[in-house]
């Protein structure tokens, strides 16, 4: 599995769960996004921070179950390259996006720069997989990129408990744990 296939199927998160219909009416509602929530009648929407914010809500369970999926279905989904600057390693470009009818909900494109996911570094294949792993507990997914050199975030609040942590898998001859000898 290449780098930076594993570095974009975090964003494809997005797109999985950002595209799933929205939950029965006993589900709780997610939270409002910062600066909607009037304070009378008169008031006003705070204007965007100077980094620009996008973003929604997703369910705890589609998120799970697009983690617990595993990567594999979106590495089919995305082109990518390492972004450097002067020898340095950025972030990951991304080329193309597939099928693009399917990103219509997320503001991420070619030629965007993914740099961190959730606060966390991807520039490495094990830092992007613990990223990957972390956000089906998190309470949020949160993609750092920049477009046109200008810092963006895409954030999205998940709503919902997480589940309890999958059960480990049963030991087997490859993975069982000797026996003292005897």
């Amino acid at each position: 599995m290449s780098l930076r296939a594993l570095i974009l199927a975090l964003p494809l998160l997005a797109l999985a769960c950002a595209s799933s219909p929205y939950p029965s009416v006993n589900d709780p509602l997610p939270p409002p996004d910062p600066g909607t929530i009037p304070d009378g009648p008169s008031a006003t929407v705070a204007p965007p921070p100077a980094a620009a914010v996008v973003g929604g809500t997703l369910q705890r369970a589609d998120v799970e179950r697009v983690v617990d999926a595993g990567l594999g279905r979106f590495l089919g989904h995305v082109v990518l390259e390492p972004s450097l600057k002067a020898g340095k390693f950025t972030g990951w470009s991304i080329v193309e996006l597939l099928p693009k009818d399917q990103w219509g909900g997320v503001d991420l494109r070619p030629g965007d720069v993914v740099t961190k996911v959730n606060g966390m570094p991807i520039e490495r294949e094990a830092q992007a997989f613990d990223a990957f792993q972390a956000v089906r507990q998190a309470p949020e997914l949160e993609i750092s990129y920049v477009r046109q050199n200008q810092p963006r975030t895409l954030r999205f609040a998940i709503v919902g408990a997480p589940s309890p942590s999958l059960p480990k898998a049963a030991p087997t001859a490859d993975n069982a744990t000797p026996s003292p000898a005897r």
